[in-house]
């Protein structure tokens, strides 16, 4: 029989998983072992191949600019508003509609295929300036080489209409921008009142993982929790850590004036190998004697990272013993951000959130 994710989960439950320590990125058995259960959720729905609802996905869109549109690392929406003026040769009057178009896309976990959505919300303001309208977002993506156009469809009147096509990159290391245009057409006249750039798109194979696609234009965030018994021990470290040391090192806070200088991933073996010993050589100048029975050293910033024991002064570090099991479990949540979640490449920036 085969086990769900939560099951797998389950049977997993006494194994902890270091991440980094033999692989670059770790095995689904050794992700899936140490997920929070909103996070198995949504490895659940990705099996199934769900997506979340345009409600959830562009709840937060507002009018902006491309490059402030709501999202994270696999979704994004955005946004625009436009007033829609058509004359109707059969009254000899103006018409018009208020259009609002969505943008949107959620990445698949893996994969380089993924389905691009557009929604237009038509609301009549004066006359019926929807009726008989012929709607057709047009779609351009660079270095799409599996690409289809939306469906144009005439509407009888105000609605919202919902568009989607399939896209899929051809390399499993490169990059691609999708710009969308909003032609409508009406006694013969066409206008193009909307036009939207998407995020960048970034597609690639991190070391023994598949290859997938993310928006890398926004910042990769792993989060911790101070009440979560599986970490709890680790966050409180990091908490202080980000806290004392200089620059507050990858402290997340969405106000970029507040924000501590970034972390680094490094995916180099021995890099991280002597990251980890120049640590546990501090936690035994720093705290003399045998640590108690299951302990294990904590290092801040990660040994995964440039800014790690070997790498930096050791008044750049913070150091101290706690929870064998918690300590490796972050390592291994760690591992599933880097090569699940937010797909962060060698030399990426990202940062820490630590919630209560």
């Amino acid at each position: 029989m085969k086990l769900t994710p939560l099951a797998l989960a389950a049977t997993l439950c006494a194994f902890t998983a270091h991440a980094q320590e033999d692989d670059d990125c770790p095995s689904d058995a050794q992700m899936i072992a140490t997920m929070s259960f909103a996070e198995l959720d949504r490895y659940e729905a990705d099996m199934r191949e769900e997506e979340p609802p345009f409600e959830e996905l562009c709840k937060d869109a507002t009018d902006k600019d491309e490059e402030d549109a709501t999202g994270s690392r696999r979704h994004y929406c955005v946004k625009r508003t436009a007033r829609y003026v058509s004359y109707n040769t059969d009254i000899g009057a103006e018409e018009y509609s208020d259009i609002t178009m969505y943008d949107y896309a959620y990445l698949p976990r893996t994969g380089t295929t993924w389905t691009h959505r557009v929604r237009v919300d038509i609301q009549d303001v004066l006359g019926e300036a929807s009726k008989g309208l012929t709607v057709a977002p047009f779609l351009y993506c660079g270095s799409c080489t599996d690409k289809q156009q939306f469906q144009m469809i005439t509407i009888g009147g105000p609605g919202a209409y919902d568009f989607a096509v399939t896209l899929r990159m051809d390399t499993e290391d490169g990059r691609t921008s999708q710009n969308t245009q909003l032609i409508l057409t009406r006694f013969n006249v066409a206008q193009t009142p909307i036009e939207m750039s998407a995020p960048e798109l970034r597609c690639e194979r991190l070391a023994n993982s598949k290859p997938g696609c993310r928006h890398s234009g926004y910042p990769g965030v792993v989060e911790l929790s101070l009440s979560d018994p599986d970490v709890n021990e680790s966050a409180a470290h990091i908490l202080a850590a980000q806290a004392a040391l200089p620059s507050n090192i990858g402290r997340w806070d969405p106000d970029a004036a507040l924000r501590g200088k970034a972390l680094t991933r490094v995916r180099s073996k021995d890099v991280r190998t002597a990251n980890r010993k120049s640590s546990k050589l501090l936690c035994e100048q720093r705290y003399p004697g045998q640590p108690d029975k299951g302990k294990d050293c904590d290092e801040y910033p990660f040994a995964s990272t440039h800014q790690g024991a070997s790498l930096v002064p050791e008044d750049q570090m913070s150091v101290r013993y706690l929870d064998a099991s918690d300590n490796r479990r972050v390592g291994g949540r760690m591992g599933q951000f880097y090569c699940g979640s937010d797909r962060i490449v060698d030399g990426e920036e990202f940062w820490v959130r630590i919630i209560p």
